[in-house]
């Protein structure tokens, strides 16, 4: 399998329409522009606050903490943050577990993790942490919470509010990495290094190196069983910044170029997922920004589209597969085997079509669905 001759082709198809089309301005962040602030989200809201600004004057540490409703695209203040006397932090590790967020460290952080509770706007401090100054990422799975600092795991067991060490994970953490949660395994992009950690065995496996330019300083987000790094800075250290948006699919192993950001381009921005719709804002490039986009990349270009009443079947099958829109009449699909040619395309006016096998290999293929010639969903299936 020739995964570098499918990643081309893949891009190519991606970039024949524009993914500027994936992002969406919404509501400013209601206060100050920042960097190195943090972002979660509990349920069906978001939070993002700390983070400091500089310039050229003093160091401004903040302690406000907003909520975002996606429902009404506007922002709250809630309860500042209590860490570090209630003087406010920048840069701390975050972690969303059940109904609680929770964050810890930071640059001016104490050994506290502090628990917040959306539901009585009430910050209260749980436990102290195990962790050290120095270069950290956190990720979470189920109810245990991630930190790794240098080489040494940490998990935190939010029932028993406890914390316990790991098998040591085989790299060391750079400046300011990235984590993300997908299909039940922690992902961390440590530099250009990637690693996915599965917790049912407490082991690390290094995954494909990240291609690309942000070393450091950039915002994981997920959507659709995809993982993606967006901003952040490069080898020309903190002025060399990205608007790079990077996707990994974890099913083949691979990172696909996927457009820019449309903001300008900044190092350590904050970002959050609810449910399938990702949010990224703040940051700063020497200039502290407030501003604030949904980034939704198979979400439908089509209003009538839906993921959930989209089936591929028999999946696998020995002679052919079956596409059918339960609410979408018109649409079309283009399938690539996985050395990148492109085998079949066809479009409906009837909500389904039909590809036989025939004369095509034993495999995994990759098919595109289309609606007005953009992408809206991608996925693949089996021939036996």
């Amino acid at each position: 399998m020739n995964k570098g001759i499918y990643l081309l082709v893949f891009i190519a198809a991606l970039m024949s329409f524009d993914a500027s089309a994936w992002w969406k301005k919404r509501a400013d962040f209601a206060s100050h522009g920042r960097h190195r602030g943090t972002a979660l989200s509990i349920g069906n809201k978001g939070y993002m606050g700390l983070g400091h600004y500089n310039g050229a004057g003093p160091n401004i540490v903040l302690a406000d903490w907003w909520e975002y409703d996606p429902a009404t695209n506007s922002w709250t203040q809630k309860a500042d943050y209590i860490g570090n006397n209630g003087n406010g932090n920048y840069a701390p590790l975050t972690m969303t577990i059940g109904d609680f967020g929770y964050l810890a460290g930071g640059t001016l952080g104490d050994q506290m993790l502090y628990k917040y509770d959306p539901s009585l706007n009430l910050w209260s401090p749980v436990v102290n942490c195990p962790i050290t100054p120095g270069n950290r990422a956190a990720f979470t799975i189920g109810d245990k919470g991630y930190y790794v600092s240098g080489n040494i795991v940490y998990e935190f067991d939010s029932v028993s509010e406890t914390w316990s060490t790991k098998n040591p994970a085989p790299f060391s953490t750079w400046a300011w990495n990235s984590a993300f949660t997908l299909n039940g395994k922690g992902y961390m992009k440590n530099g250009t290094s990637f690693y996915e950690y599965k917790q049912s065995v407490d082991a690390w496996t290094p995954r494909a190196a990240f291609p690309g330019l942000a070393l450091a300083a950039s915002v994981a987000l997920t959507n659709d069983g995809k993982g993606y790094i967006v901003t952040g800075y490069g080898v020309g250290g903190l002025s060399d910044v990205s608007s790079e948006v990077w996707e990994y699919a974890p099913n083949f192993n691979v990172w696909n170029y996927v457009g820019d950001f449309p903001g300008t381009s900044r190092r350590f921005a904050s970002g959050f997922n609810i449910g399938e719709r990702a949010f990224i804002g703040i940051g700063t490039n020497g200039t502290n920004f407030n501003d604030f986009y949904e980034f939704n990349p198979y979400a439908s270009l089509d209003d009538e589209f839906e993921i959930a009443e989209f089936t591929t079947f028999p999946n696998p099958s020995n002679d052919h597969i079956n596409f059918k829109a339960n609410n979408l009449n018109s649409f079309s699909i283009d399938v690539f085997d996985l050395v990148g040619r492109k085998v079949f395309t066809e479009e409906t006016q009837n909500g389904e079509i039909r590809f036989d096998k025939g004369i095509n290999e034993v495999g995994t293929y990759i098919y595109h669905v289309k609606t007005d010639g953009a992408i809206v969903h991608s996925n693949k299936f089996i021939f036996n």
